[in-house]
């Protein structure tokens, strides 16, 4: 795919077994990777100590065959994110000031939910929406972060990048097991992947048609 040879993406680094904003390093696609996109299959990059004492993080990759604006209002739409998160509940815009929004989360199924507040900053010119969790809220779970990116490609696609850390208390992971956390993690980096399923189907006409129009 020529328009993923001088595709470079910026990612956090990571340290204390969590996503921080450190010294950014730029990361290109191998050979595999790059057919794999080209494809339409979705890359997942998983951290190195993804999966261990339940930390999960990675970055996924995935490109959407529609225009940025489009995929950009898909993922400030948080009544889509319930079909683009795994095993989400409910999302609730509780505030929104400037760039700034207030969401809670609740995902979960009949064994076990969590729910809990990020705080989402987005920045239009750059493509990019950002998140944290917010500490001083309720929440079950011990850490989350991370960010939607977005890049116009030559023949009109998108190519999406999601960076998430999760810190999961270990009574959680206890219940979930292993082959369940082995999931979480798969999961977690497809994010991207089933966006696309999103936007490349009837509901994504719904962006296109919103951005035609402006």
């Amino acid at each position: 795919m020529k328009t993923m040879t001088k595709t470079l993406l910026v990612v956090f680094a990571v340290a204390g077994g969590l996503m921080v904003a450190s010294q950014a390093r730029a990361v290109s696609f191998t050979k595999k990777e790059k057919s794999s996109l080209a494809a339409g299959k979705t890359v997942k990059q998983p951290l190195a100590k993804s999966g261990v004492d339940g930390f999960f993080g990675g970055t996924g990759y995935t490109v959407i065959n529609a225009p940025i604006d489009a995929v950009w209002a898909a993922i400030e739409d948080w009544n889509a994110y319930r079909k683009v998160y795994p095993n989400t509940v409910s999302v609730k815009e509780v505030s929104r000031k400037g760039n700034r929004s207030l969401i809670r989360m609740e995902q979960g199924h009949r064994l076990l939910s969590v729910s809990y507040f990020v705080e989402v900053e987005r920045d239009a010119e750059k493509k990019m929406i950002s998140f944290n969790l917010v500490k001083n809220k309720p929440h079950d779970i011990e850490e989350t972060r991370g960010y939607w990116r977005l890049f116009p490609q030559k023949d009109g696609s998108t190519l999406v990048a999601y960076a998430v850390a999760v810190q999961v208390p270990m009574g959680i992971v206890s219940i979930l097991g292993s082959s369940m956390s082995r999931a979480l993690e798969r999961a977690l980096l497809g994010v991207p992947g089933s966006l696309k399923k999103w936007m490349e189907g009837p509901s994504g006409n719904r962006y296109r048609t919103l951005t035609a129009s402006k």
